[in-house]
């Protein structure tokens, strides 16, 4: 039988070819994936100094919002005090209602992009979590039950003669309602008007309660995400 020569010089040439190519397959994507964590990390950084810049907008909207609710649940004091002698404002301030404005686009951003999962600290990950799913979602329904008593309070007034408004200056005092002078002791006096205002105080007050936690929460994420980009 004849024998056939092997050229171990060819073998250790094509067995080292091989190993190269899957040194290099193994490299590349060893490379690649430094590369995507470095891209992952680099959109964790930006997307937490933009949180700082959206948070710092919530704390100022929050703050603002509780001396609106306060103005407002004085007006409806003072419209069903009848020891106090009638304002327009008294309407007027209560006749308003707050909004929701949500700055989560970059908290939605490092959820969508998997940049959330880089955040080396696991108490941040947590109260991002909590912040912008809980107290978001406990605001937004009190604000939603402001805006539905809101058009309960003004499908009511509707029973009254508006005479006019004052809709004064850009900028300047507050829009003030006038009804007619006989009609003005009758909305004072009017019980499902006084409970509609009551139980729209009440959500009111838990607006301002959920913005003092949301203060209390960006004052610990601000920390927290400081410490973050440190790192």
């Amino acid at each position: 039988m004849k024998k056939i020569k092997i050229n171990k010089n060819l073998i250790f040439r094509y067995l080292f070819e091989i190993f190269v190519i899957i040194f290099s397959i193994t490299a590349s994507f060893y490379i690649q994936d430094l590369l995507n964590k470095k891209d992952k990390k680099d959109d964790k950084n930006k997307g937490l100094e933009g949180l700082l810049i959206e948070l710092e907008k919530d704390k100022n909207a929050f703050k603002y919002g509780k001396i609106y609710n306060k103005q407002r649940l004085a007006y409806i004091d003072s419209l069903f005090d009848l020891n106090l002698k009638f304002k327009p404002l008294y309407i007027s301030g209560i006749w308003g209602n707050n909004e929701l404005i949500k700055n989560s686009k970059f908290f939605d951003a490092l959820v969508s992009t998997g940049s959330i999962e880089y955040i080396k600290n696991s108490e941040l990950q947590s109260e991002l979590s909590n912040y912008y799913i809980f107290i978001y979602s406990l605001l937004k329904n009190a604000i939603d039950t402001d805006n539905r008593s809101f058009l309960r309070f003004g499908d009511k007034l509707t029973d009254y003669k508006l005479d006019s408004l004052d809709y004064g200056a850009i900028g300047g005092t507050l829009t003030k309602h006038y009804f007619d002078p006989s009609d003005i002791i009758k909305i004072r006096k009017d019980k499902k008007l006084k409970s509609i205002a009551l139980d729209w105080s009440m959500y009111m007050r838990m607006q301002s309660e959920f913005m003092t936690e949301g203060q209390k929460k960006i004052e610990i994420l601000q920390k927290l995400i400081k410490e973050e980009l440190k790192n």
